[in-house]
């Protein structure tokens, strides 16, 4: 029969939690109060913007084109009725097919990921009037920077993540 074992194991000194001889005490210096102070994050109502392309970059992770743009000429204010919906920052992507992608059948099972994103690229190079019809064209429009200023319409709808609220571009078109 194995023997438990009941030895406490030593407790971490103080000076592991409190580097530098700070001590619980220097809290006390701090101010704040989560449960009367905390408000959620504002977001952008769901509905069309028009928006400003400040950075398109390769996400080379995830094999994905990242776009990021700032709202304009919205006059709308977001959820929390006063935040202005103008100059918000938003993220989108496009997903580039990658090695093996070929093999993988898409959700519905009618294709596989390579042929899907294929065509979702096409389809949003279409709607934008910008070609982003091979790597190579993707890298050099990334290095001259070819796409920073463009003028779109995102549709923007709240969604939710981990449970928590957040703005998600659904489309994405040419101005």
């Amino acid at each position: 029969m194995a023997k438990k074992n009941t030895e406490v194991m030593d407790t971490k000194d103080e000076s592991e939690y409190f580097p530098e001889e700070d001590t619980p005490d220097k809290l006390n210096d701090l101010d704040f109060n989560v449960r009367d102070e905390y408000k959620p994050d504002s977001l952008l109502l769901n509905g069309s913007y028009y928006c400003n392309v400040t950075k398109v970059v390769f996400d080379p992770k995830q094999s994905a084109i990242v776009w990021t743009g700032v709202i304009v000429n919205s006059d709308r204010a977001m959820s929390d009725g006063e935040s202005p919906a103008d100059g918000v920052t938003i993220q989108w992507r496009n997903w580039l097919p990658k090695p093996g992608d070929e093999l993988e059948p898409t959700k519905d099972g009618k294709t596989n990921k390579r042929q899907s994103k294929i065509n979702m690229l096409e389809a949003y190079q279409r709607k934008l009037q910008i070609d982003m019809s091979t790597p190579q064209i993707i890298a050099q429009s990334l290095l001259e920077q070819t796409w920073l200023g463009l003028e779109v319409i995102v549709e923007v709808a709240v969604t939710e993540w981990e449970g928590r609220p957040r703005n998600e571009v659904k489309r994405v078109s040419a101005a």
